[in-house]
């Protein structure tokens, strides 16, 4: 691994220092949160094994400093006013990023799956001697998906109605080329990972990723997703936003270290892909994040966090050069 990390983002502090304060109230339209995003320092504990989060040395990566990812994988919240806090144990989000509640989004899950026939995951539409079918192993065998088909390089994926939206059930694992300003990777450069996790893609590439008729996930569709399936929202003062308990119910039930909380119980089968980070592999079997559609400032995007152990969901800006997972969306389910 790399020795040190500590100047990774020096260059880039600078920039959002004297910038963030408009854009970043702009994209979260939250008169209360704080004038600038910034980094986190991570540092190991000498009672844990070093992960992607924690190293020997410190590193400034993810999210602000108001969240703390450790070694144990457990996220800390704090925040320097009491103010800060836009929510109670029984809020959710108050922005135009609001969608249906969790008590309708709850009873609408419920009947579906009293009044849907129940099927195997490993049920097939399409032909996998004729078309590359993506890997059933991670899905929930009690869900009923559907399949899509995209015919740019015969991928056959499963497909999920959750929060109205149609969305891919597994990782896009779609080469785009080798330009190095459009960059994805196999995780160690090993296809058999791009078979199992899908591809990771800096945000530039992830736009080009989404087979037609699909699109990258904006912050908005991210939020409704897991809004309506949190048991508490925070949005802390840079602008991240926290959703709790929804994680679990999303990860898949394998793949993840140290896994036993891992329910899968609305199918959508997040795998523990791991991350590329300044070119380097990390976190595999730990932690995986995936793009959205939406950018601040030039060097910034959003992406959704979760980790090994932990069933809060982070939504926050991070570097857009990094390399992470993708899933795409439908629109609304007819």
């Amino acid at each position: 691994m790399v020795r040190t990390w500590i100047y990774i983002f020096a260059a880039f502090l600078c920039i959002v220092a004297a910038a963030c304060s408009d854009d970043v109230a702009q994209a979260h339209d939250n008169p209360d949160s704080s004038d600038s995003i910034s980094v986190i320092e991570v540092s190991s504990s000498s009672d844990f094994p070093i992960s992607a989060f924690s190293r020997s040395t410190k590193v400034p990566i993810f999210f602000s400093n108001q969240v703390q990812i450790k070694s144990s994988s457990s996220i800390k919240i704090k925040s320097s006013s009491s103010k800060a806090r836009q929510s109670s144990s029984s809020s959710k989000p108050t922005s135009s990023f609001t969608t249906s509640s969790s008590s309708e989004s709850s009873s609408s899950v419920a009947s579906s799956s009293s009044n849907t026939p129940k099927s195997s995951a490993a049920l097939r539409f399409y032909d996998c001697d004729t078309y590359s079918c993506v890997t059933t192993d991670y899905l929930n065998p009690d869900i009923s998906y559907g399949e899509l088909l995209d015919k740019r390089d015969n991928h056959v994926y499963r497909t999920i109605v959750i929060s109205n939206h149609v969305w891919t059930a597994q990782n896009i694992d779609f080469n785009v080329g080798s330009d190095s300003a459009v960059a994805s990777w196999c995780y160690n450069n090993d296809p058999q990972n791009c078979e199992k996790y899908g591809r990771l893609y800096t945000w530039d590439a992830a736009q080009k990723v989404c087979p037609e008729g699909w699109h990258l996930p904006t912050t908005e569709e991210w939020i409704e997703l897991l809004n309506d399936h949190t048991c508490n929202y925070e949005q802390l003062d840079d602008g991240t936003h926290s959703f709790d308990c929804v994680g679990n119910k999303i990860k898949s039930t394998s793949t993840w270290d140290e896994t036993g909380e891992e329910q899968n119980t609305l199918g959508f089968s997040v795998t523990a892909a791991g991350i590329i980070f300044e070119s380097t592999p990390i976190s595999l079997g730990e932690a995986t994040f995936f793009w959205s559609a939406t950018d601040t400032l030039s060097l910034y995007a959003f992406a959704t966090l979760l980790q090994q152990d932990e069933g809060t969901v982070l939504l926050g800006a991070i570097g857009k050069s990094n390399g992470f997972s993708v899933r795409c969306i439908k629109g609304y389910a007819e």
